[in-house]
C-alpha cells in the first residue's frame, strides 16, 4: 500500500462509514435481545397459565361444595320447622277443644246459679222498691221512656214514708216524677191511676199550668222539696222506680 492509499483509509469520509456499520450492528443486537425477552415471557406465561387455571377450578369446586352443603342445611332446617309447625297446630287444636269444653261447663254451671236478688248497680233499695236518680237531664217524655227502657216507671209516690225518702234523696235538686195532667186535664200518675190532690205537697200557688197556660203540665219535685208543674219539654233530672229482681 502506498502512502496515498494509506492516507485515503484514514480520510474523514472513511471514518463515517465505519460508524454507520457500528450503529447497524448495535440495532440488530437490540432487536435480537428484545426477541429473546419476548420469547422468554411467552414461555413463562405458557408454563404459569395451567397452574392459575387449575387454582380457579379448585376455588369453583370448593364454592360448589359450600353451596351444596348450605342447601342441604337449609333443607334440613326447613324440614324441622315444618315438623314444629305441625306440632303447634295440633296443640292449638287441642287448646281450642279445651276452651270449648270449658265454655260449655261454665255455661252449664252459670245456669245453676240463682239470679241476683236486689237492685241493679247504681240503684237504691228502699222498702222493697228500687230507685234510680238520674245524673243527666231530659224532657218529661224522654225521662218516662228512659225509665220504661229499664223495666221501670217514672216515679209514682204511694205513701208519706216514700215521700220522705225521696225528699231526703233529692234535696237541693229538681227531678221529674210520673205525674201529669196533659192526657185528661186532671192530674194522674203515669200508670193511669188518679192523683189525690194534697196542696201541702205543692209550692205556694201551684199547680198553675206552668204560669197560667191552659195546655196542661207535668210535675217535678223542685229543689225546695215541693211539687211544681212545668212544660214537658223542660229538662230536669228524673227518678225511676222498679221492683227488685227476684228468683
Amino acid at each position: 500500500m502506498d502512502e496515498n492509499e494509506d492516507k485515503a483509509w484514514w480520510r474523514p469520509e472513511s471514518s463515517h462509514g465505519y460508524a454507520h456499520l457500528l450503529s447497524a450492528g448495535r440495532s440488530q443486537w437490540y432487536l435480537c435481545a428484545a426477541m429473546c425477552v419476548t420469547l422468554t415471557l411467552s414461555l413463562s406465561l405458557l408454563i404459569l397459565m395451567p397452574s392459575r387455571f387449575g387454582s380457579v377450578d379448585r376455588k369453583l369446586s370448593d364454592l360448589e361444595r359450600s353451596v351444596s352443603n348450605l342447601t342441604e342445611s337449609v333443607s334440613l332446617h326447613l324440614s324441622k320447622l315444618h315438623e314444629k309447625v305441625g306440632i303447634l297446630e295440633m296443640k292449638l287444636s287441642d287448646l281450642k277443644r279445651s276452651v270449648l269444653n270449658m265454655t260449655e261447663r261454665v255455661s252449664f254451671h252459670s245456669s245453676k246459679v240463682p239470679k241476683r236478688v236486689g237492685c241493679p248497680d247504681g240503684w237504691s233499695l228502699h222498702n222493697s222498691s228500687c230507685y234510680f236518680f238520674s245524673a243527666y237531664q231530659a224532657s218529661w217524655y224522654t225521662a218516662r221512656d228512659s225509665c220504661r227502657s229499664m223495666d221501670a216507671t217514672l216515679l209514682i209516690l204511694t205513701n208519706e214514708e216514700e215521700w220522705g225518702f225521696v225528699n231526703r234523696m233529692s234535696v237541693g235538686r229538681s227531678f221529674w216524677l210520673g205525674l201529669s195532667d196533659e192526657r185528661t186535664g186532671e192530674w194522674e200518675w203515669v200508670n193511669g191511676s188518679p192523683y189525690i190532690m194534697d196542696q201541702s205537697k205543692w209550692k205556694p200557688g201551684q199547680p198553675d199550668n206552668w204560669t197560667g197556660h191552659s195546655i196542661g203540665g207535668t210535675a217535678h219535685i223542685s229543689s225546695s222539696g215541693k211539687l211544681n208543674d212545668n212544660h214537658c219539654t223542660t229538662a230536669y233530672t228524673f227518678i225511676c222506680k222498679a221492683r227488685p229482681a227476684s228468683n
